[in-house]
């Protein structure tokens, strides 16, 4: 299998997109980003010594995100990676059945 890689639009390296759909990939990056944000609130509210404004900020950019995330993953997001996943190959399943052919 060929390895192809691209920049992404923060200048590093990442592999080319395995799924081809515009829109669910798009929505998988922004996901993406988002996580990663919650994952940095998570971690200044680990932080000792934070005043009680600090926390009150880390906390309302958190339900912002909770909120964002909420959103971003209804329904629409699900019926789309549904459909994504209906139009992978059975490869899998016909190299698997092709393996048990060969060992019994």
């Amino acid at each position: 299998m060929q390895d192809v890689r691209s920049e992404n639009c923060c200048g590093s390296t990442t592999h080319a997109p395995t799924i081809t759909n515009y829109t669910v990939r798009t929505l998988i990056d922004e996901l993406g980003t988002e996580c990663q944000n919650v994952i940095t609130l998570i971690h200044q509210l680990q932080l000792a010594d934070l005043s009680d404004r600090q926390k009150a900020e880390i906390l309302a950019e958190f339900m912002s995100a909770a909120i964002q995330m909420n959103v971003h993953c209804g329904e629409d997001f699900q019926t789309l990676i549904a459909e994504e996943m209906e139009n992978l190959s059975d490869d899998d399943e016909e190299d698997s059945e092709q393996r048990n052919q060969v060992f019994t």
